[in-house]
């Protein structure tokens, strides 16, 4: 009797052990696995909901619905990050919701070497985290290679007055040529910004230059024959993003005014726009008029 009991016991604990780790399948993904120093990491965190019910997340004054752990390749454990919503939303009931989530801001990476990252998602019916994967990352650093030049924070942008620097790197990721800004605090070296602007082709030198906002412009080939105008605001931020094809004879090129710089040649290009249609070259014969015959040949 007593081992039939255990055994009922036990068996009700691995059901209910079964049913709690059935809760969430939690998946996570890095857009990337290497970053330079100060780069914030974006993640893809998927979660389907296995609970067989409805589940609202999120809301003020409820928890931290996500939590990231951070381990060094040493064993030891950074300070968890969290991620709560003032805004409540519902995991359906067997739906699958994708959330991009930018898991720092230069926090994570300020220190070099390799990390695994390990999401885990708050179930509130429970109070119970579930787990992801686990994800690997290498944080590096490379020297300001192709720009580097002080300027003073203007007014209208916070800390005016103080001395910051404009860096631009060249950075080899694997087979690929990676664009980079940083803004920098002249007086302590501080990374106050650093973030990629994309992959760059050699085959055409960038043209890069602070304007009289105190702005930084970069021109530089970011595909065949497309070029990128990035403008970076003294603060660190993205301030415009432009592309521009390179028709024969007609390259674009950045030039300095007294109102900041324009680009002069080329076409302008939205990547986002849909492909023009193609012009048909030839008619097929099935597109011939029904009425349309062939013309006899004449009599000799």
């Amino acid at each position: 009797m007593k081992f039939m009991t255990r055994y009922l016991l036990l068996l009700i604990l691995c059901l209910c052990c079964g049913q709690a780790r059935a809760q969430y399948v939690t998946n996570l993904t890095l857009l990337k696995n290497q970053f330079l120093t100060g780069e914030p990491v974006v993640a893809e965190v998927t979660i389907t909901n296995r609970s067989g019910a409805d589940v609202i997340v999120g809301g003020h004054g409820s928890r931290d619905w996500l939590q990231f752990e951070i381990t060094e390749s040493t064993g030891r454990n950074l300070a968890p990050i969290t991620i709560g919503s003032e805004t409540p939303f519902t995991m359906k009931a067997g739906g699958t919701m994708k959330q991009k989530v930018e898991i720092s801001g230069g926090y994570s990476t300020s220190s070099l070497g390799t990390f695994s990252i390990v999401a885990n998602v708050l179930h509130p019916i429970s109070g119970q985290f579930y787990m992801s994967n686990r994800a690997r990352m290498t944080i590096t650093d490379s020297k300001p290679n192709m720009f580097d030049q002080p300027f003073g924070v203007p007014q209208g942008f916070p800390s005016a007055g103080r001395q910051r620097r404009y860096q631009v790197i060249l950075f080899r990721e694997l087979d690929d040529l990676q664009l980079y800004y940083r803004v920098t605090d002249d007086r302590t070296g501080a990374y106050l910004a650093t973030a990629l602007l994309g992959p760059a082709m050699m085959a055409v030198q960038p043209q890069i230059s602070i304007d009289v906002h105190n702005k930084l412009h970069i021109l530089f080939l970011a595909q065949p024959h497309i070029f990128c105008h990035a403008v970076v605001n003294p603060d660190g931020k993205i301030a415009k993003r432009s592309y521009y094809r390179d028709p024969e004879g007609n390259r674009p090129t950045l030039v300095m005014t007294q109102k900041g710089a324009d680009v002069m040649g080329g076409v302008f290009f939205d990547p986002s726009a849909p492909p023009a249609p193609k012009k048909k070259s030839m008619h097929k014969a099935s597109d011939r008029p029904k009425d349309l015959g062939l013309v006899p040949k004449e009599k000799k």
